[in-house]
């Protein structure tokens, strides 16, 4: 690979920890952690980083192959009944994966707190997806702040602006 591939992949790797930092320091705010808190709360997260990455891995997977499938005139049942095997398999993991990391973050945090700790994980999730939309103003969520709709506007994505 050229110098410059390699040196960009790097950079995405920075910005990306970088973010994931950020991110954690306006976690740490909006929920009022402690500093212990914090650390442990980093900790199961990170505990569940990778089951989560290959559950969207598999989804993604069966997704494409949900597509091509499609794509083919979608008549082969019998590939169309394991796809769909496989799709409830995935959701049940994942249901199952949500509430084992509820009950590792129930020992680390008051229920309050996890709560909170959800609606924000679902705030910067909505962000991420107006984002990736173009930033078109009628497509952010209610109450987005004027300007928000340029990409690139990590102050918002990160709510860096209400800390």
């Amino acid at each position: 690979r050229p110098a410059q591939d390699r040196g960009s992949g790097r950079d995405r790797g920075d910005m990306e920890e970088r973010i994931r930092l950020q991110m954690q320091r306006v976690m740490a705010a909006r929920l009022q952690l402690s500093e212990e808190e914090s650390r442990r709360l980093t900790e199961v997260v990170r505990g569940f980083e990778e089951n989560r990455r290959e559950l969207r891995r598999s989804e993604l997977a069966a997704r494409r192959r949900v597509e091509a499938l499609l794509l083919e005139g979608g008549t082969d049942d019998e590939e169309a009944d394991a796809l769909l095997a496989r799709i409830v398999e995935l959701r049940r993991t994942e249901a199952e994966l949500f509430a084992e990391e509820q009950e590792a973050l129930l020992e680390v945090l008051p229920a309050a707190k996890v709560l909170r700790l959800q609606m924000f994980r679902e705030e910067m999730g909505r962000r991420i997806r107006a984002l990736r939309r173009g930033g078109e103003h009628d497509r952010l969520p209610p109450g987005a702040p004027p300007g928000v709709g340029l990409p690139g506007n990590a102050e918002w994505l990160l709510g860096v602006d209400d800390v």
